[in-house]
């Protein structure tokens, strides 16, 4: 919600801020985050097992810094994702809203604010953005995710980088039944995936604003790029063809029908069968299904085709 006018109370926002060697890049993220206007920021950070100095320069900055807490390690993680998941489980649970935060970006000093204003205007639990990718030689380009969002989108994407994400305290709650539940035994490889199904498979509604709020930074050790030009397109391709993202389209249409209300289990029981088989009579009713199932155009023509021809 916005801050009060007559109290002056701004909204509190715990940022979730995963770490694992990221010495060199970490001081202007954090920086970026702690000058967030118009908003009460908290950061609580996890280490992973660094080995380059990160958890160390952490805890010296936490002692000079009192936004900052650091989450001591509970051994290795091995993931980001499971690293933020550990992060969701561990942080307090009544802060207002929550956001996730990488350790190499840099963030528009009205990120938070803005988003927190969306959130409030349009009755969102989620809202993410476009970001502006840039390379150490300074090249940009932006990276757009707010194409309209589909029927089914959340079972075969993100809505953006989870370094965009701002999410109310009860998705969250509802993030931390799922981790906690005993019958999750692999959650998703994306944690930001992961949120995004949650939501909209709960029926919350989620936005994707136009307005980049990241300057989304390119190296060799990100875990998930822009997604851009060609070697993208190859390493994607090969994914698929080893039926990496029918697995996880799997996975989350398990994760979906576990919080889902009764206005969508219905649906979703029907696309989980489909999922699940890979014969004509099913590729084609899923490839049918195709403009449900992505945001942007070319990406539903697409994936129609791969399903078609058993590709995916």
């Amino acid at each position: 919600m916005p801050a009060d006018s007559t109290s002056g109370v701004l909204p509190r926002v715990a940022v979730l801020l995963a770490t694992h060697n990221g010495r060199r890049w970490l001081p202007e993220q954090l920086d970026s985050v702690l000058a967030q206007s118009g908003v009460e920021v908290e950061v609580f950070a996890r280490d992973d097992a660094s080995t380059d100095g990160t958890a160390e320069w952490l805890a010296e900055r936490a002692t000079a810094e009192s936004r900052l807490t650091v989450i001591p390690s509970d051994g290795a993680s091995g993931s980001a994702a499971a690293n933020f998941y550990r992060l969701i489980q561990l942080v307090p649970a009544d802060r207002e809203f929550y956001a996730f935060c990488d350790q190499d970006d840099i963030w528009v000093p009205t990120k938070l604010a803005s988003h927190v204003r969306l959130s409030a205007a349009l009755g969102v639990d989620g809202v993410s953005s476009n970001v502006m990718s840039f390379t150490p030689d300074g090249e940009q380009s932006l990276v757009k995710k707010d194409f309209p969002q589909r029927r089914f989108d959340y079972l075969l994407e993100s809505p953006g980088p989870g370094s965009t994400f701002l999410m109310s305290n009860r998705l969250v709650a509802l993030a931390r039944d799922y981790l906690n539940s005993p019958d999750t035994t692999k959650p998703p490889q994306y944690h930001d995936w992961l949120l995004y199904v949650l939501a909209r498979a709960h029926g919350w509604t989620w936005h994707i604003d136009g307005v980049p709020t990241v300057e989304y930074r390119q190296h060799d050790a990100n875990v998930m790029g822009a997604n851009v030009g060609a070697r993208s397109a190859i390493s994607r391709l090969s994914l698929v063809r080893e039926q990496w993202h029918r697995g996880q389209a799997r996975l989350l249409t398990r994760v979906a029908l576990s919080v889902a209300d009764e206005e969508h289990r219905p649906e979703l029981l029907r696309m989980q069968d489909l999922v699940e088989r890979r014969n004509l009579r099913a590729r084609c009713a899923l490839a049918r299904r195709a403009t449900q199932l992505r945001r942007r155009p070319r990406d539903q023509w697409i994936i129609a085709l791969l399903i078609g021809a058993g590709v995916w």
